[in-house]
């Protein structure tokens, strides 16, 4: 292999193992090694700052700028508690976090959805006695099962969408994905709704 090619695979060996042993902020990390790789003639300018003209890339930044606001404004909490409601039992309380909870992601940041439930599940589990190690759980899963139901529901249908516009000049639409992902999420969540109470540890808090 030539040096170009031992340097580059160094230096994503090198960003693997800084990402897991240290604390450095990632976007720091792969920033310099973007730098690096700019600086030592391995990528052009052009080159390296290609991957930010994606169209998947700018919806991704755009969708975290909404979802920004979204938390800060207090909407999802608001929303959270509403949908979450009052149930009396472990079934139904799974229910109200699995019906939300891919609903939501399939709009928005799988990543934000779940972060943004959590402390509301966690106080409203506390406060209904319900074990939170039983949501939580279903909670991730479910955000990720709704994900795959539309174009902007992660970040990786996005950037597929994304490659093929650059390549292939096929364009995905909005509900393109929907027939595979709705059954996932009917499939998968009937599962998890049946089966999470046996399976997952009970344990409060």
């Amino acid at each position: 292999m030539p040096l170009e090619a031992y340097l580059t695979l160094a230096t994503v060996l090198s960003v693997l193992a800084t990402l897991v042993a240290t604390r450095i902020a990632p976007d720091v990390v792969l920033m310099g090694a973007l730098a690096f790789l700019v600086v030592s003639g391995i990528l052009t300018p052009s080159e390296a700052l290609a991957g930010f003209a994606n169209p998947g890339v700018m919806t991704i930044a755009t969708l975290y700028v909404v979802a920004a606001g979204l938390k800060e404004t207090g909407a999802i909490q608001w929303l959270a508690h509403r949908l979450l409601g009052q149930p009396r039992r472990l079934r139904q309380a799974q229910l109200r976090v699995l019906l939300p909870a891919s609903g939501l992601s399939a709009f928005m940041n799988n990543t934000t959805v779940v972060a943004m439930f959590i402390p509301a599940i966690q106080e409203w589990a506390a406060r209904l006695r319900l074990p939170t190690s039983k949501l939580l759980l279903p909670l991730s899963y479910a955000s990720i099962l709704g994900g795959t139901c539309t174009l902007i529901g992660t970040s990786t249908n996005l950037v597929v969408d994304g490659l093929l516009q650059s390549e292939r000049g096929i364009s995905l639409h909005m509900f393109e994905l929907a027939w595979v992902g709705v059954p996932l999420v009917v499939i998968a969540g009937g599962f998890l709704y049946l089966m999470a109470d046996r399976l997952l540890p009970n344990r409060q808090g």
